[in-house]
Order: C-alpha cells, then sequence, then structure tokens
C-alpha cells in the first residue's frame, strides 16, 4: 500500500456505496425485526425511516470500514423485554446478519454477468465498469459486515449469541465481560494493528468461518477486495 496507495485509495472510494448500504440495513435488520416481535421503540423514536440515515452510522464504524474493510453502525434502540422467548431472541440477534446477506445475494447475482468488468483498483474505467465494480463492492461489503459481528466479541451479534446460550450457566462471567466490553473491544483492535506488522491483516484468518462458505455459494467461488481477503486458498476464484 505504502508504495502505491492508488489502488488502494481507489478501492476505499469505490466501496463508500456498498458500505454506507451494508450498515444501514445491518442496523434495520435488527430494528425491523424487534418491530415485528411487537417492539414498537425503532418506530417510535424514527429508527425505521431514512430520513435521517445518518442515525445509523457510527464514525469509528465507517473508518474502520474504509482503513480494515469492516465496520458496524449505531445499534438502533429496542425494548429487551419483548425478546421473551430463546427464539424471539435469537430473530433479533440474526436479524441484522440475515439482512446483510439477503443483500450480499443480490448485490452477487447482480454481479456474475459483469465479472469480467469488475477493476477496483482504479477510479478511471467504463460505465459499464462502475456499475460492475459498485455492485461488487457492495457484495463485498454486506458479507464483511455479517462476517465481522458475527465474531464472538464482546457488543458484536456472535456474542449475544453465545450469552443467550451460557448467561444462565455463567451469570457473573458475562457481567464480567460486559463491564470491560469497551477495554476489550480497544486490545482486540491494538492486536489487530501490531499483528498486521508480524502476521499480516489477522481477519483474513477470523472471519474466514462466516464469509468464505457464503461467497463461494452466491459466486460458485471465494473472492476478496483489496486490504481483506477472508478465503481459503481452495475456494479462491
Amino acid at each position: 500500500m505504502l508504495s502505491n496507495p492508488y489502488p488502494w485509495i481507489a478501492s476505499a472510494l469505490l466501496l463508500i456505496p456498498g458500505a454506507l448500504v451494508a450498515i444501514a440495513a445491518h442496523e434495520l435488520g435488527h430494528g425491523l425485526v424487534a418491530y415485528w416481535l411487537g417492539d414498537r421503540t425503532p418506530r417510535n423514536r424514527g429508527f425505521l425511516s431514512l430520513a435521517n440515515p445518518r442515525k445509523f452510522f457510527s464514525v469509528y464504524g465507517l473508518l474502520m470500514m474504509l482503513f480494515w474493510r469492516v465496520g458496524w453502525g449505531e445499534r438502533i434502540p429496542v425494548n429487551e423485554y419483548r425478546q421473551q422467548s430463546l427464539w424471539q431472541r435469537f430473530a433479533y440477534i440474526l436479524g441484522g446478519p440475515a439482512a446483510n446477506l439477503l443483500l450480499a445475494v443480490v448485490f452477487g447475482l447482480a454481479t456474475r454477468p459483469l465479472a469480467l468488468y469488475v477493476n477496483y483498483t482504479t477510479v478511471v474505467m467504463s460505465p459499464l465498469g462502475y456499475l460492475a465494480t459498485i455492485l461488487y463492492a457492495a457484495y463485498f461489503a454486506n458479507l464483511s459486515v455479517m462476517a465481522f459481528n458475527l465474531l464472538p466479541v464482546p457488543g458484536f451479534d456472535g456474542w449475544e449469541i453465545v450469552e443467550v446460550l451460557f448467561r444462565r450457566r455463567f451469570p457473573r462471567f458475562f457481567m464480567d465481560v460486559s463491564m470491560r466490553r469497551l477495554q476489550i473491544q480497544q486490545v482486540l483492535i491494538l492486536l489487530l494493528f501490531v499483528g498486521q506488522f508480524f502476521a499480516g491483516n489477522l481477519l483474513n484468518v477470523v472471519l474466514v468461518p462466516f464469509y468464505a462458505p457464503a461467497a463461494t455459494v452466491i459466486l460458485g467461488g471465494c473472492s476478496g477486495y483489496i486490504g481483506l481477503f477472508p478465503c481459503l486458498p481452495s475456494a479462491s476464484l
């Protein structure tokens, strides 16, 4: 990247529309499931409307999307007491990743006939090239946001799944983790940054179980983006 930053910058610019769609869809997915479960909080607070889309986005989550190709948004406020049963809780937690997966399928299928025109290393291309690349970037962004948020990290959907399954058995442990969530996230981000210099992008490894299978099914093979390639060599396009 340092020797020739142009492809990296071009890929970041081309990723912006897809990143905005992916992050907003993820949070809307959570909010819509909560609403379908009888919680009117998201609608009453205006979070089921696109009139002010800025409320879905976190500055840090967007910056992570541009620099590390993974990100998150601002969680829509809900009344968790409306989620009484185990399946309701799981439905709410998986609403965000499911929305991303659905959009990844849509954008991925739209990309397939235009695959030869995809080029995210430059901003100088034909109109068909722009269309193909923006569609592919949106496909990638949705899979990336889905996979990243499924990691079992405190504050993410993956951790909430673990908590639902085991909180009753280990209440003190989960309470301690909840109180130290910010510190844990800061340590993990530091490890991600430091690891870049010694072992490459660790996200290329930890995201594989969530990203690679979906990518392989949608496009017939796994492919990533400049800065993030969470694919097994045997499954790569």
